[in-house]
C-alpha cells in the first residue's frame, strides 16, 4: 500500500468578491517530495497557499497527516509557512523574533537552529540585532527564511522563497530544500521561475485561471508554452495532482 500523503486538499476553493481566486483544487504532497506551483501573476498561487495554511478557513477539505483546519493547534504544529507578506514588524530584530517564535510555537531548540540557519544564509551577527526597518529587502528575506527553516515541521509551504535573493543565497536555498526532501519532509513552493521549479521539484503543478493541474512535464519551455498559450485544459485533474 502506498504511503498516505502528508498534505491532501480536496475541492478547496477560495474566491474573492470579484470572482478571482482558486476553485475545486485537489492535490497531494508526499513525504520526501518537493512540489512546485508555477503560474503567472494573479493566477492564484498565493491564494492557494493561504487557503492550504487555513487563512481563513475555506470551503473544501485540507488534511495535514490526517489533521484538518478544525484542529488548528495540531495542524499548525506540523506546518512551517512562508507567506507572501512576511516582513517582520519594523521595530523587531531577528534575534528577538526567533526567541519569541521558540516560545510561541513551543519548539525547544528553535533559537539555536535559527542561528545556524542565519549563518548559513550569510547573515552577519549584527544583522540579527538590528530592527527590521533598517535592513535591506534581501536581508529581511534571509531572516524570514532562517525563521521558517528553524521550525521543525512535516510540511513546508513556501511562497516565492527565492524572492530578492542574490545568486549565492539562492544556491544555499536550493541546497536547503534538497536537504528537507532527503529528511523526508514535504515541500510545496510557489514560484514564477520555471527553471528553478524544473531543477528542484519532483512534480510541477500549473496554476492558471484559478485552476490547478499537473504539468505532466519538467521541461521549462513546454511549461511556458502552456502558460502563455490559450485557455488551459480545465478537465478535473483528479485527487492526485
Amino acid at each position: 500500500m502506498a504511503d498516505p500523503p502528508v498534505l491532501e486538499a480536496v475541492d478547496l476553493t477560495r474566491l474573492y468578491p470579484d470572482g478571482t481566486g482558486v476553485r475545486g483544487v485537489r492535490l497531494r504532497v508526499y513525504a520526501g517530495e518537493i512540489a512546485a506551483l508555477v503560474g503567472p501573476n494573479g493566477a492564484g498561487k498565493t491564494t492557494l497557499l493561504e487557503a492550504l495554511a487555513g487563512r481563513p478557513p475555506q470551503p473544501g477539505r485540507v488534511r495535514l497527516l490526517g489533521t484538518g483546519h478544525d484542529r488548528r493547534r495540531a495542524f499548525l504544529k506540523r506546518l512551517a509557512y512562508l507567506p507572501e507578506a512576511r516582513a517582520l514588524p519594523p521595530f523587531l530584530a531577528g534575534r528577538t523574533a526567533a526567541r519569541l517564535a521558540e516560545d510561541l510555537w513551543q519548539q525547544p531548540g528553535l533559537y539555536p537552529r535559527f542561528l545556524q540557519e542565519a549563518a548559513r544564509l550569510g547573515l552577519a551577527e549584527a544583522d540579527l540585532d538590528r530592527p527590521a526597518r533598517v535592513l535591506s529587502q534581501g536581508t529581511r528575506e534571509k531572516l524570514a527564511l532562517a525563521l521558517v527553516f528553524s521550525r521543525e515541521a512535516r510540511l513546508y509551504l513556501l511562497d516565492e522563497p527565492e524572492a530578492h535573493l542574490d545568486p549565492i543565497v539562492r544556491n544555499v536555498l536550493e541546497n536547503r530544500l534538497d536537504e528537507l526532501r532527503a529528511a523526508g519532509k514535504a515541500v510545496l513552493f510557489a514560484t514564477h521561475d520555471v527553471y528553478l521549479a524544473a531543477r528542484l521539484a519532483d512534480r510541477i503543478l500549473l496554476v492558471k485561471n484559478g485552476r490547478v493541474r499537473p504539468a505532466g512535464t519538467k521541461d521549462p519551455e513546454a511549461i511556458l508554452a502552456v502558460l502563455t498559450g490559450g485557455k488551459e485544459d480545465e478537465r478535473d485533474p483528479g485527487p492526485s495532482a
